[in-house]
């Protein structure tokens, strides 16, 4: 098993992953580590919808359902590849889960407070799956939020899918990765100082380069 740096390191987006995925006693293990995220307020406000195999395909119905219906409200055509595409979608892995947001509004913690909690239990979920040798893949799009897939998923009027997680087995052709290359975090990190005591902004030419030295300095 990874430890949590290298988990965090080696998660990536799969597209298509292979069976078998979780068993049911993982799937229980990878929602309690879901469930361990920064939560104000102890909202616990993530909900889990697995999709059994069984129902993959009927669910698939309901996202091709649902485009088709996108396109009449649009005026746009219907393009049989891509009722193919969703009719199929869940066939990319063995396992689909459906991380929705049920916030508590009898409390005083702000939405985005819940939605962002449920973003960090499904990373989560991503990283404890890593961890345990499966791919993964978050996605969205526009069926996130389309009402003909909230109303199958028999969400309320406050809730909202947060994302469709896949889980499986990666494909033989494809190894884990090791540590991410893009690992210079000099342009997004910088140390802050108040405005009397910190240095002036360098002259425009430069300004860029000073910048990143800036960001860097004490870490």
């Amino acid at each position: 098993m990874l430890t949590t740096v290298e988990a965090i390191n080696a998660r990536c987006s799969t597209p298509r992953l292979a069976e078998p995925g979780p068993t049911g006693a993982e799937l229980r293990s990878l929602f309690r580590a879901a469930a361990a995220a920064p939560d104000h307020g102890k909202c616990k406000p993530w909900r889990f919808v697995v999709v059994p195999p069984a129902y993959a395909d009927d669910f698939g119905e309901v996202l091709e359902q649902a485009y088709v219906r996108r396109c009449a409200l649009a005026g746009d055509d219907v393009d049989a590849e891509r009722c193919a595409r969703e009719r199929t979608r869940l066939r990319r892995a063995p396992t689909f889960v459906v991380v929705v947001c049920q916030p508590r509004t009898d409390l005083k913690i702000p939405l985005h407070e819940q939605q962002a909690a449920v973003a960090a239990a499904t990373q989560n979920l991503l990283l404890a799956a890593t961890s345990m040798g499966y791919g993964s893949m978050w996605a969205t799009g526009a069926a996130a939020t389309d009402p003909t897939v909230r109303e199958a998923l028999q969400l309320g009027p406050k809730d909202t899918i947060v994302g469709f997680v896949y889980l499986g087995s990666l494909p033989t052709s494809r190894e884990r990765r090791g540590p991410r290359r893009d690992t210079d975090v000099s342009a997004v990190v910088r140390t802050w100082a108040p405005a009397a005591k910190g240095r002036p902004d360098p002259a425009p030419a430069t300004a860029s380069k000073a910048r990143s030295d800036r960001r860097m300095s004490g870490i």
